[in-house]
């Protein structure tokens, strides 16, 4: 049975089951002519029934222990019913304190042990007689062994069954609670890094404006010289560069904007990202309805230029892209065909930096990368592409409000 049924709600199970193997044992009684108080019975299965069904629609600390006093007060009443302390199915006074010390840990256990141990001791003077069918001693002798082996077997069952739940439940727990640490962990390593590259950024922008300024001087000053000029357009171009990533951070902060084509923003992108890039060769491939619009945020272009950029270095100079808009999600492979990366390298990437050599290309960019498809809700996996080299699957759904996670 799944173990994402709380133990309250596993026990209200429990306990109906208990009370409809009870009814068979009944009825089994009757055909096989044992002469038992059926009212007392009856009326001891009824109460319990109704017990469990209000407490299982309070589904409090009270309710469950009221529901385990409710358990040994019914099983006194069948025995005071049946033979009293003779009956072997006082042994099954254990399993409701059982569940009380694994559920309610502290006084409540003892208290209804207490319980238990005192209905038990009434009934040593307080009973109908032990059924018999006709008189028959040496029966009755045998319906006693009989009934203790079924009282042992369902004790066990009940003992193993639960205790073998909870820990399968314990175990889900504690894998939640350190999946919910490495992500935390993870998102402070993001943020303190955040940080860091704001307080870069800031830095770095009186500077560029200084560079810039300095470069115009010299044009200025030096622009009859050709060789001089081509250095001097290629500062600017960088520096203009270093501008665009500036402008970059200060904008992924920012809400998306209006919905707008998929992939015709995407093919905006992927050129922008050519000619920053006029080494590499670039094979793109979209495919999907060009109609297809939603307002994407504007940290998922960052986070494919990550990707692009580690391709490039890794793959000599040659990137395959593919899109795909299908279902309501952005389908992005970007794949190189050199070098590969070790088992160890696929099993933490994108969790943690990693200092690798190329052509792998596995770093903190992809980390970065990881992490912000995860606030987007979407993923990103690394594999080793079957032709060779590596293949990054980006998969992002898109929304037309502008609501991400």
């Amino acid at each position: 049975m799944p173990v994402s049924v709380l133990p309250e709600q596993r026990l209200v199970q429990l306990r109906y089951a208990m009370v409809a193997l009870g009814l068979l044992a009944l009825a089994a009684a009757g055909f096989s002519g044992v002469e038992l108080a059926w009212l007392p019975c009856l009326a001891a299965l009824a109460l319990l029934a109704l017990a469990n069904f209000m407490l299982s629609r309070v589904g409090t600390r009270g309710a469950l222990l009221s529901g385990l006093a409710a358990d040994v007060l019914a099983l006194s009443l069948l025995l005071f019913a049946s033979g009293g302390a003779a009956n072997p199915l006082a042994s099954l006074y254990l399993p409701p304190v059982l569940f009380a010390a694994l559920l309610a840990p502290g006084a409540a256990p003892w208290l209804l042990g207490a319980l238990a141990l005192a209905c038990y001791g009434v009934l040593f003077v307080w009973h109908l007689p032990w059924p018999v069918a006709g008189g028959d001693s040496a029966y009755a002798f045998s319906l006693h062994l009989v009934g203790m082996w079924w009282t042992l077997a369902l004790s066990i069952a009940l003992i193993v069954g639960f205790v073998s739940y909870l820990s399968r439940t314990l175990a889900r727990r504690e894998a939640e609670l350190r999946a919910a640490r490495e992500t935390q962990l993870a998102n402070e390593q993001m943020v303190a890094l955040g940080v860091q590259a704001a307080i870069a950024a800031h830095a770095l922008s009186t500077p560029l404006s200084t560079l810039t300024l300095l470069c115009d001087e010299l044009g200025a000053d030096y622009g009859d010289d050709p060789a001089l000029g081509e250095d001097l357009a290629l500062m600017r171009g960088q520096l203009a560069h270093c501008r665009d990533a500036l402008a970059r951070l200060r904008h992924g902060a920012e809400p998306p904007g209006a919905p707008e084509p998929v992939l015709q923003a995407l093919a905006h992108q992927l050129e922008g990202w050519r000619t920053l890039r006029p080494d590499v060769v670039l094979a793109a491939r979209l495919a999907g309805d060009a109609g297809t619009c939603a307002a994407l945020p504007p940290a998922l272009w960052p986070a494919v230029c990550n990707l692009l950029n580690n391709a490039a270095e890794a793959g000599g100079g040659h990137v395959e892209v593919s899109a795909e808009v299908a279902g309501g999600v952005l389908a992005l492979d970007i794949v190189n065909r050199e070098g590969c990366l070790s088992d160890a390298q696929l099993a933490r990437a994108g969790l943690a930096p990693q200092v690798s050599a190329k052509p792998a290309g596995l770093g903190l960019g992809v980390m970065l990368t990881h992490v912000t498809l995860s606030r987007l809700g979407g993923t990103l996996t690394l594999t080793n592409d079957a032709a060779g080299g590596v293949r990054a699957c980006v998969r992002v759904p898109l929304t037309q409000t502008g609501e991400w996670g």
